[in-house]
């Protein structure tokens, strides 16, 4: 039993808090037109990847282990972590659970919910992904609904912690439909904390280097005066924004 992987990131600071070594597993449910890890969305091997078994990946993150200190540890993210093999990711969170390592999920939220259930005793952060709230633009620009996304975020909310990682993308979901996602996220995570994450083109160079055909929108990065007025709105919906 294997997973494909195609980065170990190590000493991260931005994926749950403290320094952390983030594995990024191969494959995702949505194939959202902004992706900046698209050699991530086919769970076809291509590219370039490495397979671990669960033992040989908790292994290798536990190696870092020193580094972690009391506010660190490893992040699953992607692609989308639950999207994967579950008994597979099941092994590999026990492993790391044995030795008391904090694990953060870097997730969409498009998985069953008995997924979550069977994450949930290992987990100990939820870094979830709210693209958009309108069911019509997520099928634009993700190419599946959000259904599953919005109904586990209530059900996730009052059961774990969850941090709110919200893509900020310019011509998709920098207006109106912020609003709508902060009404939202207001009514089924009230009060936790947010990430705004301003859109950017790294990931341009990537798609040609997989089979996965680039999407054809254009998105802008929002203005430092964009992300001020976004950032106010959050916090006085009673958000604390790192």
């Amino acid at each position: 039993m294997s997973a494909l992987i195609t980065n170990i990131q190590r000493y991260a600071i931005y994926d749950g808090g403290g320094i952390r070594t983030t594995v990024f597993f191969k494959g995702c449910p949505l194939a959202c037109a902004w992706c900046h890890n698209p050699e991530n969305i086919s769970f076809l091997p291509e590219g370039e990847y490495t397979s671990y078994t669960p033992f040989e990946l908790a292994k290798l993150v536990m190696r870092d282990q020193l580094f972690y200190g009391s506010t660190g540890g490893v992040t699953i993210s992607g692609g989308e972590p639950l999207a994967q093999n579950p008994d597979y990711m099941l092994e590999f969170l026990a492993l790391l659970k044995k030795r008391d390592i904090h694990v953060a999920c870097d997730t969409s939220g498009h998985v069953p919910w008995p997924t979550f259930e069977a994450v949930l005793p290992y987990v100990d952060l939820f870094l979830y992904d709210v693209k958009i709230v309108s069911r019509a633009l997520h099928i634009k620009y993700t190419g599946q609904d959000n259904d599953l996304t919005l109904a586990n975020l209530k059900k996730l909310a009052p059961l774990a912690q969850v941090w709110l990682r919200i893509p900020v993308i310019g011509g998709a979901n920098d207006g109106a439909e912020m609003q709508e996602i902060i009404a939202f996220a207001k009514s089924a995570a009230p009060g936790c904390k947010v990430s705004l994450l301003p859109y950017h083109n790294m990931g341009e160079g990537k798609w040609n280097k997989t089979n996965t055909p680039k999407p054809s929108f254009t998105f802008t990065t929002p203005s430092d005066e964009k992300m001020r007025e976004i950032t106010h709105n959050w916090e006085r919906a009673g958000f604390q924004v790192e």
